[in-house]
């Protein structure tokens, strides 16, 4: 007899978020984590000196803000189980090499004010975005915090609402197409395509387009925040609302497979040998890459089509840092206000443009385009006292020339060459690095199955890998053909890479399915 209703394979944010939702409606379930500490892309680690308390992956949390999650406490983080969030003045801003400055505030009227010191036309049309995507947000979440619409039901429904037709196109044209011809300006061009560049993906690939009328929208409706004491706390937060419903979490635990038994899985083998049944139904995160092989019997057509789904065009480099004292910016004080840098090398639109060229060929880029996060300016928990920790991203191929193993190999040289550029902006930083650690993609891979190639947002967020049919179509609504009581959970899954709180809608899905009601859970 199965000792669990539901296990999950995996203790990522998402399978972590679908146990809570699934126990909360009572379900008995059990989380197998290989790891010693859950959260996958969701953990803080003291990776550079003790006491410096590091968000090794995911940092800034932006979807969740408009997620039930936080906006109903739907399982109790907020009220009763510790989580609670730093929210700075601006999102993020960009800082060029000449001292200048962009910044993209709570306030809408803040933000408009900053654009208009380069462009009164481009402050109007930033206005106009973003009044349009506040009245289209409900709409919008709505379709992320569940199943997902086929994508011609989605489609349909913008249509229809007013301005829906300017937003249709811009699902098929690139972020570069949207922000040509609606900003003239090259640096605030260059603001707002650095932004769409952290989903990943080409700013000029078509079909991103989409991107920047969210990031503007949720910019002010629902503007990131930070983890106080780390996002290491939110996973540890949803793992003690499993167990308090009565929940298992077991770490250091790895599964070999699932078994799939004449069409139906409910079982799990670990490397061990151990099989472990599950009465109901398995929730596993196995990135499509991987699903012929971590489940047997499956129809090899949809295997092919799995693993043929695309990963992110490029992916990250990081660079964690021990720091004995705060970067003295070159800006000055507004640099601190924000909870993000975006760092530029010039103003030059081209060479900003040929930054991704570089990428595409697996070449390291030669111009700088990187991230940077000083989380103890907004949490001082994170360090020991008048110290503080730098969080650094280059934008870098996964693929070089040569295969990505040259990492192992370059790392720490392309490491080098960041604090070196960083430099320029923040002179002090290099001899205020008392501690460093350094991720290449390849490690980000190793780290995480959900990871392949590097990539942190699980596939690339591509238009013809979203709602509907990501990962693919057959597999969009979680569930897999051939395979029965089995569904897929990851940020490979609809709604998508970052925080998403993308379990919610997995276990929406399983509870219809096996007839829970969950309505006293699940309220909008």
């Amino acid at each position: 007899m199965a000792k669990h209703d539901i296990v999950l394979v995996g203790g990522g944010h998402n399978n972590l978020t679908a146990a809570a939702y699934l126990a909360r409606c009572g379900l008995s379930v059990l989380v197998l984590e290989q790891h010693d500490q859950v959260g996958g892309g969701a953990v803080s680690k003291e990776i550079t000196l003790p006491g410096f308390r590091h968000d090794t992956h995911a940092t800034g949390i932006a979807h969740l803000q408009a997620h039930p999650i936080v906006t109903h406490d739907e399982l109790g983080l907020l009220s009763k189980y510790g989580l609670e969030f730093s929210f700075p003045d601006a999102s993020f801003l960009t800082l060029f090499d000449d001292g200048e400055t962009i910044g993209c505030y709570r306030d809408l009227d803040r933000t408009c004010a900053e654009l208009a010191r380069y462009s009164e036309k481009d402050a109007a049309s930033y206005r106009r975005m973003a009044e349009f995507m506040a009245g289209i947000g409900p709409v919008m979440g709505m379709a992320m915090n569940r199943p997902p619409p086929s994508f011609g039901a989605f489609v349909t429904l913008l249509e229809q609402m007013p301005f829906g037709q300017e937003l249709v196109l811009a699902m098929l044209k690139s972020a570069y197409d949207v922000v040509v011809e609606n900003f003239e300006h090259p640096r605030i061009r260059i603001h707002f395509l650095k932004w769409a560049a952290e989903a990943l993906c080409g700013p000029e690939e078509k079909t991103t387009g989409i991107n920047m009328f969210f990031l503007i929208g949720a910019s002010h409706s629902a503007p990131a925040g930070l983890v106080v004491g780390g996002t290491q706390v939110l996973s540890d937060a949803l793992r003690r609302c499993i167990e308090d419903n009565g929940g298992e979490v077991r770490t250091g635990t790895t599964v070999r497979r699932v078994l799939n038994r004449g069409g139906q899985a409910r079982s799990v083998e670990l490397d061990t040998g151990e099989v472990i049944e599950a009465g109901r139904a398995v929730v596993a995160g196995i990135h499509p890459h991987l699903l012929g092989d971590a489940v047997e019997g499956l129809d090899s057509g949809l295997v092919q089509r799995a693993r043929a789904t695309n990963s992110s065009q490029f992916a990250e480099m990081v660079v964690h840092a021990a720091m004995s004292e705060n970067p003295a910016w070159i800006a000055g004080g507004a640099t601190s206000s924000a909870l993000g840098l975006n760092l530029v090398d010039g103003a030059d639109f081209e060479r900003f443009r040929r930054i991704f060229d570089d990428m595409r060929y697996g070449d390291l880029p030669r111009d700088f385009l990187g991230h940077v996060a000083v989380h103890t300016l907004l949490d001082p928990s994170r360090a020991p006292e008048g110290k503080h920790t730098l969080y650094f991203i280059g934008l870098v191929p996964y693929e070089l020339r040569g295969g990505p193993e040259q990492w192992d190999r370059i790392k720490e040289e392309r490491a080098d060459w960041m604090i070196e550029r960083l430099a320029r902006y923040a002179p002090n930083v290099p001899d205020a690095i008392i501690g460093r650690a350094v991720q290449s993609p390849l490690d980000m891979e190793r780290y995480s199955p959900s990871f392949q190639r590097g990539d942190i947002m699980g596939l690339g967020s591509y238009l013809y890998q979203s709602l509907g049919m990501r990962p693919t179509k057959e597999l969009s609504q979680y569930r897999v053909p051939g395979a029965e009581g089995l569904y897929l959970c990851g940020p490979f899954m609809h709604p998508g890479g970052g925080i998403t709180g993308g379990g919610r809608p997995v276990a929406m899905q399983v509870m219809n399915d096996i007839g829970v009601d969950h309505s006293k859970v699940i309220v909008s």
